[in-house]
């Protein structure tokens, strides 16, 4: 049996591919957060729109029952109207940006999910790499000490290593065969 053929570290080509997707997905994770920081000061701002014009219409109201009579009642009654066109439109308005503002938190967790499935993607594939060259070293070196066909190295005299050998090879080979299964 000649040495091991020396494992082909094709690991590399898929750490990249997930390197550059985890880029790509930080990098829309940022824009998306910048688009949330506008989002939610334009709904804090609508939604204080919102309780100014609420607040007016109600002062409003009631300056209008204390003084229905008088020469500012018809000042009152359009401050009033203008309050009851605002309010609802403010409301629509928080409404609308509010609905915006879920949507874009629901995409930002699915990114941050995603970039965490990246991540430990990576890290197993990393280990599985690790663990690929420390098989190759393992066979490496039982084929170092096992010696050439024509006969062990520096004339070992145990007879006995040759099985002992032998059986860790097997050991080696069911316990790859263990990881790929696991592996799927």
């Amino acid at each position: 049996m000649g040495e091991p053929a020396q494992v082909t570290d094709n690991y590399a080509q898929f750490i990249a591919r997930l390197d550059t997707a985890t880029e790509d997905l930080s990098n829309r994770r940022q824009s998306l957060n910048r688009s949330l920081a506008i989002l939610t000061l334009l709904r804090d701002q609508n939604l204080a729109g919102l309780e100014s014009w609420e607040q007016r219409r109600a002062r409003t109201s009631k300056l209008l029952a204390d003084h229905s009579h008088g020469p500012e009642a018809e000042s009152l009654r359009e401050l009033l109207e203008v309050a009851l066109r605002m309010e609802p439109m403010f409301r629509n308005r928080t409404e609308r940006i509010g609905q915006r503002l879920e949507l874009l938190r629901r995409r930002s967790d699915e990114l941050t999910k995603s970039l965490a499935a990246l991540e430990q993607s990576k890290a197993k594939l990393e280990s599985s790499r690790m663990l690929a060259q420390e098989r190759d070293n393992l066979s490496r070196a039982v084929a170092t000490l096992a010696g050439t066909p024509e006969g062990p190295v520096g004339g070992l005299s145990d007879a006995g290593i040759l099985d002992d050998l032998k059986k860790a090879r097997e050991a080696i080979v069911l316990a790859e065969a263990l990881l790929e299964v696991k592996g799927k």
